[in-house]
């Protein structure tokens, strides 16, 4: 017996991408080593055991995944948004969901296994949605249309009664196959791969065990489904969001542990002293300590010191005459600049090449790029960009996902997903144009959702009786109102006309207004 073709082509390719996939791995946990054009530093370097590395190249990733927020997965249906409720506490997807974004994010790729629970009568109770890797997990797709699946492959090690084998399973829409090698085989040979039957059922006491289920090796997929789901930044398979990032993450290695190794002669620089032609007499720099009478030998640790001092002794005041010297000095140790400098070159590269703020890079406040209010957001716009399209690509897969549980329970309903706007708007500069927005007709809805306000909070707010369209019109625009007269408080402040007290007590009446607040409890 032979693996499949299927089987094979998926193994063959998990081979080939793992050394990808452990490449962004390594740079994302910080895990490379130095990459030198010498070996001889790279010997000098290796010997002084600094280790040390600043990550850079993690933060393009978290900085997707923290502005990917999965805001509701429902439905217009009342019992398929139950459902998906449950699906979602019982998966605890509150926690699994940031975690697939960023393996996502990571890798390039990530993959989620749906796998139905059945009571003994066969009827779907429960949907168990398990993250997978890309480096156990591959999906194939059609070549005559690259979005439908095609097959997909599953391998990994586990340890059996005999030792350690490997296992796979591959998933086609109408069953599922599943292999096996023998105990120490690696599976590296189409031969090595067997049927992998199910355990035979014990018998009972004194009866014959039953023959072996040659046909239990297949599972029927009763879905009509592939039961594997790919979350990816690209088509047809993804790219990580750091890979960008590796040539500048080396360099700004290289920099650091180079610069770590001259530290010691900051604090204590390599001296030097120049003798006269001719002269040895150099007894002035310890007048005993090289005295032989004074270090007896000792056969267990070598000399010990009598105790006294030297003839040069440091102090205020203190003069050091040395004997046979013409000149003495230091060597100077290397200038911390010219590794700082070109470090955050790299740095300034990597947020350029990754499409990341340059700010989540620096977020102390102390770096000189900190836009505000338009230039922020024209800051912000590629990265804005990047997290919009990585919701549609991300937001298909889970509507996918939760479809195809909803259809394992019976249910034919639409999937809503919403995320949490990709930016926001807090500021003076945002608040009036939406306010100029809202004079020429666009929406009161379209201008809440984009100013990062969620779908329940905008639905809540209109549904209210008091807010109406020309409320809230009106309250666009205190709120735009507010803000300038916030901004120019703020500068009244740093100019030294009004003091903190007296810019509160201004804003305090407006706030009051503003949130329709009573006067006592904006004081409170």
């Amino acid at each position: 017996m032979t693996a499949s073709t299927d089987l094979w082509a998926g193994i063959t390719e998990l081979n080939y991408t793992r050394p990808e996939y452990d490449t962004a791995h390594a740079y994302y946990t910080g895990r490379v080593s130095e990459v030198f054009s010498s070996a001889r530093v790279r010997r000098a370097l290796e010997r002084t055991h600094m280790g040390h590395h600043l990550n850079y190249c993690k933060i393009p990733v978290n900085a997707v995944t923290d502005r990917l927020e999965l805001a509701a997965v429902t439905s217009t249906d009342p019992l398929a948004a139950k459902v998906l409720d449950a699906l979602w506490e019982f998966n605890s997807l509150d926690l699994e969901a940031p975690n697939v974004h960023r393996r996502a994010g990571e890798l390039g790729d990530a993959y989620i296994i749906a796998v139905p629970i059945e009571d003994e009568s066969g009827k779907v109770t429960g949907v168990e949605m398990h993250y997978n890797s890309p480096m156990t997990v591959r999906v194939f797709y059609s070549e005559e249309n690259p979005r439908e699946k095609a097959f997909a492959v599953k391998r990994w090690c586990e340890r059996s009664s005999l030792g350690e084998v490997v296992r796979a399973e591959v998933y086609y829409d109408d069953r599922t196959q599943r292999w096996t090698t023998g105990p120490g085989s690696s599976g590296h040979n189409e031969a090595d791969w067997m049927h992998w039957l199910a355990d035979p059922v014990a018998p009972a006491e004194g009866q014959e065990p039953p023959p072996a289920d040659d046909a239990s090796w297949e599972i029927p997929n009763k879905s009509g489904e592939i039961p594997v789901f790919h979350f990816r930044s690209d088509q047809p398979y993804g790219i990580p969001e750091h890979e960008g990032a590796y040539g500048c993450q080396d360099a700004i290695n290289k920099l650091i542990i180079t610069h770590l190794s001259t530290v010691d002669y900051q604090a204590f620089p390599q001296r030097y002293g120049l003798t006269e032609a001719m002269t040895t007499d150099t007894g002035d720099l310890d007048a005993s300590d090289f005295d032989d009478d004074d270090f007896p030998a000792d056969p267990a640790s070598g000399p010990t010191d009598s105790g006294d001092d030297s003839d040069l002794k440091s102090g205020p005041g203190e003069m050091w005459l040395l004997r046979g010297y013409k000149e003495v000095g230091q060597f100077q140790a290397a200038n911390p600049g010219v590794f700082f400098d070109p470090a955050a070159f790299y740095t300034r590269a990597m947020a350029t090449l990754t499409d990341t703020p340059l700010r989540r890079f620096d977020t102390t406040g102390g770096g000189t790029h900190n836009p505000s209010g338009e230039s922020l957001r024209r800051d912000e716009a590629p990265f804005v960009k990047k997290i919009r399209n990585r919701q549609l690509s991300y937001g298909a897969t889970w509507k996918d996902l939760f479809g195809y549980c909803l259809r394992l329970f019976g249910i034919t309903a639409p999937v809503d997903v919403r995320w949490a706007a990709a930016a926001s708007v807090d500021d003076e500069a945002g608040w009036t144009t939406a306010g100029l927005k809202s004079k020429l007709g666009v929406p009161q809805r379209q201008l809440l959702l984009e100013a990062g306000y969620t779908e329940e909070q905008v639905t809540a707010w209109l549904e209210t009786p008091t807010d109406d369209a020309a409320e809230l019109s009106r309250h666009l625009m205190d709120i735009s109102v507010f803000s300038e007269i916030a901004q120019r408080i703020g500068t009244a402040i740093s100019l030294g006309a009004l003091d903190a007290a007296q810019a509160q007590d201004l804003l305090n009446p407006l706030m009051v207004a503003l949130l329709g607040q009573p006067e006592t409890a904006a004081a409170a």
